[in-house]
Protein backbone atom coordinates (compact mmCIF):
# COMPACT_ATOMS: atom_id res chain seq x y z
CA UNK A 1 0.00 0.00 0.00
CA UNK A 2 1.24 3.50 -0.83
CA UNK A 3 2.37 5.70 2.02
CA UNK A 4 0.66 9.07 2.41
CA UNK A 5 3.31 11.01 0.50
CA UNK A 6 3.16 8.82 -2.60
CA UNK A 7 -0.63 8.79 -2.54
CA UNK A 8 -0.84 12.58 -2.30
CA UNK A 9 1.66 13.08 -5.14
CA UNK A 10 -0.12 10.66 -7.47
CA UNK A 11 -3.63 11.87 -6.67
CA UNK A 12 -2.96 15.62 -6.62
CA UNK A 13 -4.73 16.18 -9.93
CA UNK A 14 -8.02 15.46 -8.12
CA UNK A 15 -7.28 18.45 -5.90
CA UNK A 16 -6.62 20.56 -9.01
CA UNK A 17 -10.03 19.60 -10.36
CA UNK A 18 -11.64 20.63 -7.07
CA UNK A 19 -9.87 24.01 -7.13
CA UNK A 20 -10.98 24.65 -10.70
CA UNK A 21 -14.58 23.85 -9.81
CA UNK A 22 -14.70 25.65 -6.45
CA UNK A 23 -12.93 28.97 -6.93
CA UNK A 24 -14.88 30.48 -9.85
CA UNK A 25 -18.17 29.37 -8.27
CA UNK A 26 -17.64 30.14 -4.58
CA UNK A 27 -15.00 32.87 -4.48
CA UNK A 28 -16.22 35.32 -7.09
CA UNK A 29 -16.32 38.11 -4.49
CA UNK A 30 -12.55 37.73 -3.97
CA UNK A 31 -11.95 37.93 -7.70
CA UNK A 32 -14.18 41.03 -7.90
CA UNK A 33 -12.32 42.64 -5.02
CA UNK A 34 -8.96 42.09 -6.74
CA UNK A 35 -10.25 43.38 -10.08
CA UNK A 36 -11.21 46.64 -8.37
CA UNK A 37 -7.69 47.20 -7.02
CA UNK A 38 -5.67 49.65 -9.09
CA UNK A 39 -1.97 50.56 -8.81
CA UNK A 40 -1.70 48.04 -5.99
CA UNK A 41 1.34 45.81 -5.59
CA UNK A 42 0.56 42.22 -4.61
CA UNK A 43 3.06 40.95 -2.03
CA UNK A 44 3.10 37.16 -1.71
CA UNK A 45 4.35 36.00 1.70
CA UNK A 46 5.41 32.61 2.98
CA UNK A 47 7.91 30.33 4.72
CA UNK A 48 9.69 27.33 3.23
CA UNK A 49 7.61 25.77 0.46
CA UNK A 50 5.11 28.63 0.75
CA UNK A 51 7.92 31.12 0.09
CA UNK A 52 8.97 29.21 -3.03
CA UNK A 53 5.33 29.19 -4.01
CA UNK A 54 5.36 32.96 -3.54
CA UNK A 55 8.27 33.26 -5.98
CA UNK A 56 6.24 31.42 -8.61
CA UNK A 57 3.11 33.37 -7.73
CA UNK A 58 4.70 36.79 -8.12
CA UNK A 59 6.15 35.86 -11.52
CA UNK A 60 2.86 34.40 -12.74
CA UNK A 61 0.76 37.28 -11.45
CA UNK A 62 2.94 39.94 -13.08
CA UNK A 63 3.35 37.95 -16.27
CA UNK A 64 -0.38 37.48 -16.78
CA UNK A 65 -1.77 40.76 -15.42
CA UNK A 66 1.08 43.13 -16.25
CA UNK A 67 0.90 44.50 -12.71
CA UNK A 68 3.41 44.66 -9.87
CA UNK A 69 4.00 41.70 -7.58
CA UNK A 70 6.83 40.29 -5.53
CA UNK A 71 7.62 37.54 -3.05
CA UNK A 72 9.00 37.96 0.47
CA UNK A 73 9.61 35.71 3.43
CA UNK A 74 7.15 36.11 6.27
CA UNK A 75 9.87 37.05 8.75
CA UNK A 76 11.02 40.01 6.63
CA UNK A 77 7.53 41.50 6.84
CA UNK A 78 7.89 42.22 10.54
CA UNK A 79 11.69 42.45 10.76
CA UNK A 80 12.37 44.69 7.73
CA UNK A 81 9.02 46.22 6.77
CA UNK A 82 10.59 49.47 5.55
CA UNK A 83 12.45 47.56 2.83
CA UNK A 84 9.22 46.04 1.51
CA UNK A 85 6.46 48.60 2.07
CA UNK A 86 7.57 52.15 1.25
CA UNK A 87 5.20 54.93 2.18
CA UNK A 88 2.67 56.34 -0.28
CA UNK A 89 2.28 53.03 -2.13
CA UNK A 90 -0.66 50.66 -2.16
CA UNK A 91 -0.24 46.97 -1.31
CA UNK A 92 -2.23 43.80 -0.87
CA UNK A 93 -0.53 41.26 1.39
CA UNK A 94 -1.09 37.63 0.44
CA UNK A 95 0.14 35.39 3.29
CA UNK A 96 0.33 31.73 2.29
CA UNK A 97 0.28 28.76 4.67
CA UNK A 98 -0.94 25.22 4.04
CA UNK A 99 -2.08 24.82 7.64
CA UNK A 100 -2.86 28.47 8.26
CA UNK A 101 -0.96 28.04 11.53
CA UNK A 102 2.67 28.78 10.63
CA UNK A 103 3.86 31.15 13.33
CA UNK A 104 5.90 33.60 11.23
CA UNK A 105 3.10 33.84 8.67
CA UNK A 106 0.56 34.57 11.40
CA UNK A 107 2.89 37.20 12.83
CA UNK A 108 3.29 38.74 9.38
CA UNK A 109 -0.47 38.87 8.79
CA UNK A 110 -1.03 40.51 12.18
CA UNK A 111 1.76 43.02 11.56
CA UNK A 112 0.26 43.99 8.21
CA UNK A 113 -3.14 44.48 9.83
CA UNK A 114 -2.21 46.16 13.11
CA UNK A 115 0.97 48.08 12.33
CA UNK A 116 0.90 48.85 8.61
CA UNK A 117 -2.88 48.83 8.04
CA UNK A 118 -2.46 46.82 4.86
CA UNK A 119 -5.26 44.52 3.76
CA UNK A 120 -4.59 40.82 3.36
CA UNK A 121 -5.89 37.95 1.27
CA UNK A 122 -4.98 34.62 2.88
CA UNK A 123 -4.19 31.45 0.93
CA UNK A 124 -4.47 28.17 2.79
CA UNK A 125 -5.85 24.63 2.77
CA UNK A 126 -7.55 25.03 6.15
CA UNK A 127 -10.72 27.17 6.19
CA UNK A 128 -10.84 27.26 10.01
CA UNK A 129 -7.25 28.32 10.56
CA UNK A 130 -6.01 31.37 12.43
CA UNK A 131 -4.62 32.85 9.22
CA UNK A 132 -8.01 32.71 7.52
CA UNK A 133 -9.67 34.21 10.60
CA UNK A 134 -7.20 37.12 10.68
CA UNK A 135 -7.67 37.97 7.02
CA UNK A 136 -10.85 39.63 5.73
CA UNK A 137 -10.66 37.54 2.56
CA UNK A 138 -9.25 34.12 1.72
CA UNK A 139 -8.86 31.49 -0.96
CA UNK A 140 -8.83 27.96 0.42
CA UNK A 141 -7.96 24.67 -1.29
CA UNK A 142 -9.68 22.25 1.07
CA UNK A 143 -9.19 19.32 -1.31
CA UNK A 144 -5.42 19.77 -0.96
CA UNK A 145 -5.28 19.03 2.80
CA UNK A 146 -2.41 16.61 3.39
CA UNK A 147 -1.60 13.92 5.94
CA UNK A 148 2.09 13.96 5.03
CA UNK A 149 4.66 16.33 6.46
CA UNK A 150 6.13 17.28 3.09
CA UNK A 151 4.02 19.63 0.97
CA UNK A 152 3.19 18.25 -2.48
CA UNK A 153 -0.39 18.59 -3.70
CA UNK A 154 -0.89 21.64 -1.50
CA UNK A 155 1.92 23.45 -3.35
CA UNK A 156 0.50 22.78 -6.80
CA UNK A 157 -3.10 23.41 -5.75
CA UNK A 158 -2.35 26.77 -4.14
CA UNK A 159 -0.26 27.79 -7.16
CA UNK A 160 -3.26 26.92 -9.32
CA UNK A 161 -5.40 29.19 -7.12
CA UNK A 162 -3.02 32.05 -7.85
CA UNK A 163 -3.11 31.30 -11.57
CA UNK A 164 -6.91 31.48 -11.42
CA UNK A 165 -6.68 34.77 -9.54
CA UNK A 166 -4.40 36.15 -12.28
CA UNK A 167 -6.82 34.95 -14.95
CA UNK A 168 -9.71 36.66 -13.17
CA UNK A 169 -7.78 39.89 -12.54
CA UNK A 170 -6.75 40.14 -16.20
CA UNK A 171 -10.07 38.81 -17.54
CA UNK A 172 -8.00 36.42 -19.64
CA UNK A 173 -10.46 33.78 -20.79
CA UNK A 174 -7.90 31.93 -22.92
CA UNK A 175 -5.60 31.54 -19.94
CA UNK A 176 -8.50 30.35 -17.80
CA UNK A 177 -9.41 27.77 -20.46
CA UNK A 178 -5.81 26.55 -20.49
CA UNK A 179 -5.84 26.08 -16.71
CA UNK A 180 -8.90 23.85 -16.98
CA UNK A 181 -6.82 21.41 -19.05
CA UNK A 182 -4.27 20.84 -16.29
CA UNK A 183 -5.84 17.91 -14.36
CA UNK A 184 -6.06 15.64 -17.41
CA UNK A 185 -2.59 16.62 -18.59
CA UNK A 186 -1.20 16.14 -15.08
CA UNK A 187 -2.53 12.59 -14.88
CA UNK A 188 -0.82 11.80 -18.17
CA UNK A 189 2.49 13.22 -16.95
CA UNK A 190 2.41 11.10 -13.77
CA UNK A 191 1.47 7.93 -15.66
CA UNK A 192 4.02 8.45 -18.42
CA UNK A 193 7.05 9.66 -16.50
CA UNK A 194 7.12 8.27 -12.96
CA UNK A 195 9.36 5.50 -14.27
CA UNK A 196 11.98 8.04 -15.39
CA UNK A 197 11.89 9.76 -11.99
CA UNK A 198 12.45 6.39 -10.32
CA UNK A 199 15.29 5.54 -12.68
CA UNK A 200 17.12 8.80 -11.99
CA UNK A 201 16.54 8.51 -8.23
CA UNK A 202 17.93 4.98 -8.10
CA UNK A 203 21.16 5.84 -9.95
CA UNK A 204 23.68 5.32 -7.15
CA UNK A 205 26.41 7.15 -9.06
CA UNK A 206 24.57 10.43 -8.49
CA UNK A 207 24.98 12.18 -5.16
CA UNK A 208 24.53 15.88 -5.97
CA UNK A 209 21.29 17.30 -7.39
CA UNK A 210 21.16 20.75 -9.02
CA UNK A 211 17.82 22.23 -10.12
CA UNK A 212 17.76 25.10 -12.61
CA UNK A 213 14.84 27.31 -13.65
CA UNK A 214 14.38 30.77 -15.07
CA UNK A 215 11.57 33.30 -14.55
CA UNK A 216 8.49 31.59 -13.08
CA UNK A 217 10.42 28.32 -13.11
CA UNK A 218 12.97 29.49 -10.55
CA UNK A 219 10.47 29.04 -7.74
CA UNK A 220 9.79 25.52 -9.04
CA UNK A 221 13.52 24.79 -9.03
CA UNK A 222 13.75 25.93 -5.40
CA UNK A 223 10.77 23.80 -4.41
CA UNK A 224 12.23 20.78 -6.24
CA UNK A 225 15.48 21.27 -4.35
CA UNK A 226 13.57 21.35 -1.08
CA UNK A 227 11.64 18.15 -1.84
CA UNK A 228 14.91 16.34 -2.52
CA UNK A 229 16.37 17.60 0.76
CA UNK A 230 13.30 16.97 2.89
CA UNK A 231 12.42 13.50 1.69
CA UNK A 232 15.77 11.95 0.81
CA UNK A 233 18.32 13.98 2.83
CA UNK A 234 20.29 14.42 -0.39
CA UNK A 235 22.58 17.32 -1.21
CA UNK A 236 20.62 19.58 -3.54
CA UNK A 237 20.73 23.18 -4.71
CA UNK A 238 18.69 25.50 -6.92
CA UNK A 239 19.71 28.41 -9.13
CA UNK A 240 18.40 30.63 -11.86
CA UNK A 241 19.45 28.80 -15.01
CA UNK A 242 21.67 31.55 -16.38
CA UNK A 243 23.21 32.31 -12.98
CA UNK A 244 24.67 28.81 -12.68
CA UNK A 245 27.64 29.83 -14.85
CA UNK A 246 28.60 32.56 -12.41
CA UNK A 247 30.44 30.45 -9.86
CA UNK A 248 28.28 27.44 -8.92
CA UNK A 249 29.18 25.56 -12.11
CA UNK A 250 32.57 24.88 -10.50
CA UNK A 251 31.04 22.11 -8.36
CA UNK A 252 30.12 19.86 -11.29
CA UNK A 253 31.62 16.40 -11.62
CA UNK A 254 30.41 13.00 -12.87
CA UNK A 255 28.46 12.45 -9.63
CA UNK A 256 26.34 15.57 -10.27
CA UNK A 257 22.96 15.58 -11.96
CA UNK A 258 21.66 18.89 -13.28
CA UNK A 259 17.89 19.11 -13.78
CA UNK A 260 16.68 21.78 -16.20
CA UNK A 261 13.10 22.98 -15.77
CA UNK A 262 13.19 24.37 -19.27
CA UNK A 263 10.99 27.21 -20.46
CA UNK A 264 9.93 28.32 -23.91
CA UNK A 265 11.14 31.88 -23.36
CA UNK A 266 14.58 30.77 -22.22
CA UNK A 267 15.00 27.69 -24.43
CA UNK A 268 17.88 29.02 -26.57
CA UNK A 269 19.96 30.21 -23.61
CA UNK A 270 19.09 27.21 -21.45
CA UNK A 271 20.13 24.85 -24.25
CA UNK A 272 23.54 26.55 -24.32
CA UNK A 273 23.73 26.06 -20.57
CA UNK A 274 22.80 22.40 -21.03
CA UNK A 275 25.63 22.00 -23.53
CA UNK A 276 28.15 23.54 -21.12
CA UNK A 277 27.01 21.36 -18.22
CA UNK A 278 27.14 18.20 -20.31
CA UNK A 279 30.67 19.03 -21.48
CA UNK A 280 31.81 19.17 -17.85
CA UNK A 281 30.69 15.60 -17.19
CA UNK A 282 27.39 16.02 -15.33
CA UNK A 283 24.37 13.85 -15.92
CA UNK A 284 21.56 15.94 -17.37
CA UNK A 285 17.77 15.87 -17.02
CA UNK A 286 15.52 18.09 -19.11
CA UNK A 287 11.86 18.67 -18.32
CA UNK A 288 10.32 20.71 -21.12
CA UNK A 289 7.35 21.15 -23.40
CA UNK A 290 9.05 19.51 -26.41
CA UNK A 291 12.65 18.54 -27.16
CA UNK A 292 14.52 19.97 -30.12
CA UNK A 293 17.13 17.63 -31.69
CA UNK A 294 20.00 19.33 -29.83
CA UNK A 295 18.25 18.82 -26.49
CA UNK A 296 17.71 15.15 -27.31
CA UNK A 297 21.42 14.74 -27.97
CA UNK A 298 22.47 16.46 -24.73
CA UNK A 299 19.94 15.15 -22.20
CA UNK A 300 20.59 11.84 -20.44
CA UNK A 301 16.96 11.84 -19.33
CA UNK A 302 14.02 13.71 -20.89
CA UNK A 303 10.49 14.47 -19.80
CA UNK A 304 8.44 16.02 -22.61
CA UNK A 305 5.13 17.40 -21.37
CA UNK A 306 3.53 17.95 -24.81
CA UNK A 307 0.84 19.98 -23.06
CA UNK A 308 0.25 22.62 -25.69
CA UNK A 309 0.24 25.20 -22.88
CA UNK A 310 2.31 28.35 -22.32
CA UNK A 311 5.10 28.86 -19.80
CA UNK A 312 2.71 30.59 -17.40
CA UNK A 313 -0.04 27.99 -17.76
CA UNK A 314 1.78 24.64 -17.50
CA UNK A 315 3.92 25.32 -14.40
CA UNK A 316 2.33 22.79 -12.06
CA UNK A 317 2.82 19.98 -14.58
CA UNK A 318 6.55 20.00 -13.76
CA UNK A 319 6.10 19.35 -10.07
CA UNK A 320 4.75 15.77 -9.78
CA UNK A 321 7.89 14.44 -11.47
CA UNK A 322 10.15 16.52 -9.22
CA UNK A 323 8.23 15.34 -6.16
CA UNK A 324 8.44 11.71 -7.29
CA UNK A 325 12.18 12.13 -7.82
CA UNK A 326 12.60 13.07 -4.15
CA UNK A 327 10.21 10.35 -3.06
CA UNK A 328 11.92 7.51 -4.94
CA UNK A 329 15.35 8.75 -3.83
CA UNK A 330 14.15 8.48 -0.24
CA UNK A 331 12.77 4.97 -0.74
CA UNK A 332 16.01 3.90 -2.42
CA UNK A 333 17.96 5.10 0.62
CA UNK A 334 15.68 3.23 3.02
CA UNK A 335 14.11 6.41 4.39
CA UNK A 336 10.48 7.05 5.29
CA UNK A 337 9.13 10.02 3.29
CA UNK A 338 6.15 10.28 5.64
CA UNK A 339 8.46 10.97 8.57
CA UNK A 340 11.31 13.18 7.34
CA UNK A 341 14.19 13.88 9.71
CA UNK A 342 13.86 16.92 12.01
CA UNK A 343 10.60 18.10 10.41
CA UNK A 344 7.02 18.57 11.54
CA UNK A 345 3.98 19.41 9.43
CA UNK A 346 3.67 22.89 10.94
CA UNK A 347 6.37 25.15 12.39
CA UNK A 348 5.01 26.62 15.62
CA UNK A 349 7.17 29.06 17.60
CA UNK A 350 6.63 30.09 21.19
Amino acid sequence: MDDATAKEIREQTDAWTAVLEDLPKNHSEVFDFCRDLHETEFVFIGCGTSYYLSLCAAAVYSGITGEKARAVTASDVFLYPESIFPQNHKFLGIPISRSGSTTETIWAAKYLKNELHIETLALSCNPKSDLVKISPRSLVAEAAVEASVVMTKSFTSMLLMIQLLAAAKSRNQKYFANLKELPAKGRAVINDFEGIAKQIAENKELDYFIFLGQGPYYGLACESMLKMKEMSLSISEAYHSMEFRHGPISIIDHHTVVIFLMSDSGREHETRMLKDVKALGAKTVVVCERSAPEIKSLADYRVELNSGLSDYARLILYMPIMQLLGYHRAIGKGLDPDNPKNLTQVVILE
